[in-house]
């Protein structure tokens, strides 16, 4: 299996990014408006057209048998993360504020940014592909239920607003022209890759600029708080786990043949940290911003320590299985 040495050097790349939004915030090259408008850039403009490009590739026969074991890898992964996220969120005494981000930082990882970027650096096309089949689910939801949780103490949310957003679009679009026989004209295409590419960098840029609105001793008390361990615990290790043990499984009693590759994607992209769209929702919809920033920071710094157990496991697993 591929060598992890260039992840390591992507994951350096968006620390500095963040490094730079956090300088902009600190030297005022960023007003207090930048904030608000890097998220509407993104949730209405960058990420629909990552989405769409990313859905883009032709549908083969040969890989319908995968195509549907890593929806089903998906969602069970996916499923299970709620589930535990719901039952700890509501046994915590977390304010309703906390309750939705808490949630949110634990079921969605940054699967469209960093996963796609390390299935392309281990995997090439193949892992690109796989990767985009895996993240199916995971787009629909994290743009439905993803807005519920946070949105929930608005009294303007309404289901309407769930399902009429460029995001929820995008995703239906993008389906719908992944199980068609045609593609994008090469055009429109290359112009929602360029249009999309920016998602990873601006958002990294917020984060950065979250950050440095935050009080420095607020940080270091909330790093502090058991839940957030909780949210490093499960959303690095145990989401991930799941699907090795579901190969484990499959391994020792033959229960369906999957494409090793495609599971190694599967385990990978799982084992992502808490999405940066957890705090650009908090954001929009007026939840603990601090709290999810906090979360998202926390997972991605601790990724290299996590990772590589987990390809470890996948190396064991291939050599005995």
């Amino acid at each position: 299996m591929p060598q992890l040495g260039y992840f390591f050097e992507e994951l350096v790349v968006l620390y500095l990014i963040a490094l730079a939004g956090y300088i902009s915030k600190k030297s005022r090259i960023f007003s207090n408006e930048a904030d608000i408008i890097l998220t509407q850039i993104i949730l209405y403009i960058t990420l629909p057209a990552l989405i769409l490009f990313s859905l883009d590739f032709p549908f083969s026969t040969s890989v319908l048998l995968d195509f549907f074991i890593l929806i089903f890898l998906s969602v069970f992964s996916l499923c299970m993360a709620c589930i535990i996220a719901y039952i700890i969120s509501k046994k915590s005494k977390l304010c309703p504020k906390r309750k939705g981000v808490f949630q949110g930082l634990i079921i969605f990882g940054n699967q469209g940014f960093l996963g796609y970027a390390i299935c392309q650096v281990l995997f090439q096309e193949e892992g690109i592909m796989y990767a985009a089949i895996f993240n199916l689910f995971y787009l629909v939801l994290i743009w439905t239920y993803g807005i519920y949780i946070i949105a929930n103490n608005m009294l303007e949310f309404s289901w309407k607003m769930i399902i009429l957003n460029p995001g929820t679009i995008a995703t239906s679009i993008g389906m719908i022209m992944f199980f068609l026989p045609v593609g994008w004209p090469e055009t429109i295409s290359y112009f929602f890759k360029t249009l999309g590419m920016p998602t990873t960098p601006l958002s990294m840029l917020l984060i950065g600029s979250i950050v440095a609105d935050l009080d420095i001793k607020k940080a270091l008390e909330m790093c502090k708080d058991k839940y957030i361990w909780i949210v490093v615990f499960i959303k690095l290790l145990l989401n991930p786990l799941f699907i090795i043990l579901i190969g484990f499984l499959n391994a020792k009693y033959a229960l369906f043949n999957i494409n090793f590759t495609a599971l190694s994607v599967a385990v990978l992209v799982a084992a992502m940290p808490s999405a940066p769209t957890i705090s650009l929702y908090a954001k929009k919809y007026e939840s603990d911003v601090i709290y999810a920033s906090i979360g998202v920071c926390v997972t991605t710094l601790l990724l290299p320590l996590t990772l590589p157990v987990l390809y470890w496991l996948l190396n064991l697993f291939y050599t005995y299985c």
